[in-house]
């Protein structure tokens, strides 16, 4: 299996963070902002943005709830020749008014 940061190296973002997105001793990993499409595969289908990512998990705006602790197959396109499908456990989640935010934890990729 590749590690999750080789498979993320074409997405992630070059260079520094932004400290104002690294909350400090909280968080285990920097955190990038990132404008990508992620479509949701399963639990449920589903589209969004995410917000901002690491080489931990992604945060992201999507239409559709997932519960915590549920895996979902997702796929994250910065471009067309820029995307993964990757396997997330939803760690936390939020409902807006227009959708749903999701806090995603990587936890390996896919069996193709």
């Amino acid at each position: 299996m590749i590690p999750v940061v080789d498979r993320l190296a074409s997405i992630l973002p070059k260079g520094g963070t932004d400290e104002a997105v690294h909350r400090g001793a909280r968080r285990q990993f920097r955190r990038w902002s990132l404008d990508a499409e992620i479509d949701l595969i399963e639990p449920a289908r589903g589209a969004g943005l995410a917000i901002n990512a690491s080489v931990g998990g992604l945060r992201v705006a999507v239409d559709v709830s997932v519960p915590v602790d549920h895996v979902c197959k997702l796929r994250v396109r910065t471009a067309p020749e820029h995307e993964t499908i990757e396997l997330a456990k939803v760690v936390w989640s939020q409902a807006r008014p227009d959708g749903y935010l999701l806090g995603l934890e990587f936890i390996g990729s896919p069996q193709a």
